[in-house]
């Protein structure tokens, strides 16, 4: 594993440590580390800018053409390589994208839900949450163990078959696929003051892709969401 820091404070909070368990799929996380977080509803200036953001994506895709908009493809190849069929586990970017094109919205969740919801659908890139309080020590991108159970936010629970990729802390899974669904015990709720964001990427996804992706959550972050960027990381199989 190769980890480039981006930026780093002298917060005394810090990223878990990342360790992916295999190398042949020349994968990325991108990690930031946000502190002293409120937590509120995003509210309707956001709504206007979420309107504006909606539009635009509006005007690049359409449901027929993100059959081959590459991006979107190679997690949909990641996701076979795993056993995972993203026809009906779609990777949650490619999710969001089809809800914006159909007309629908993003569920205002709260302000930092919904600002990563937003980067990850105008950038391609599945982003997973995290409240860093309720991860348990360090984190590894692997595969799923058979048996293993997931319970995503809204409570519904899977059961694994050992092949799945997966975020896990050293007890949990913390994110089923790379991302498809955050977890209900990590879930970031009113009470989460440190949280982890994380931007999965492909082994397609271009540098500057990367580095765009990356400079918008921390746009979107001090646009929308009190708190403070503390470290930001990003790290290669």
């Amino acid at each position: 594993m190769t980890a480039f820091t981006l930026f780093q404070s002298v917060s005394t909070v810090s990223i878990p440590d990342v360790t992916f368990h295999f190398h042949e799929e020349n994968l990325s996380l991108g990690v930031v580390l946000v502190t002293g977080v409120t937590i509120e509803d995003s509210g309707p200036n956001f709504a206007d800018f979420e309107e504006r953001i909606f539009e635009e994506i509006q005007s690049k895709h359409s449901l027929s053409s993100l059959k081959n908009e590459p991006i979107l493809r190679s997690y949909r190849d990641l996701y076979w390589s795993f056993g995972m069929d993203p026809t009906k586990l779609r990777v949650s970017s490619e999710a969001l994208i089809r809800r914006i094109l159909r007309g629908e919205n993003l569920w205002n969740i709260n302000n930092l839900v919904d600002s990563m919801n937003l980067v990850s659908a105008y950038h391609r890139i599945p982003i997973g949450l995290a409240d860093l309080e309720k991860v348990a020590g360090n984190l590894s991108i692997r595969q799923a163990r058979k048996g293993e159970l997931f319970t995503r936010i809204g409570g519904k629970t899977i059961q694994c078959r050992g092949r799945e990729i997966v975020i896990a802390d050293e007890e949990k899974i913390t994110c089923f696929g790379f991302a498809t669904h955050d977890s209900d015990y990590t879930k970031i709720t009113k009470k989460t003051e440190t949280a982890l964001v994380y931007l999965c990427f492909s082994g397609e996804v271009s540098t500057q892709v990367i580095n765009e992706s990356t400079q918008t959550t921390v746009d979107f972050l001090e646009n929308w969401v009190p708190c403070e960027i503390s470290n930001i990381m990003t790290l290669k199989s």
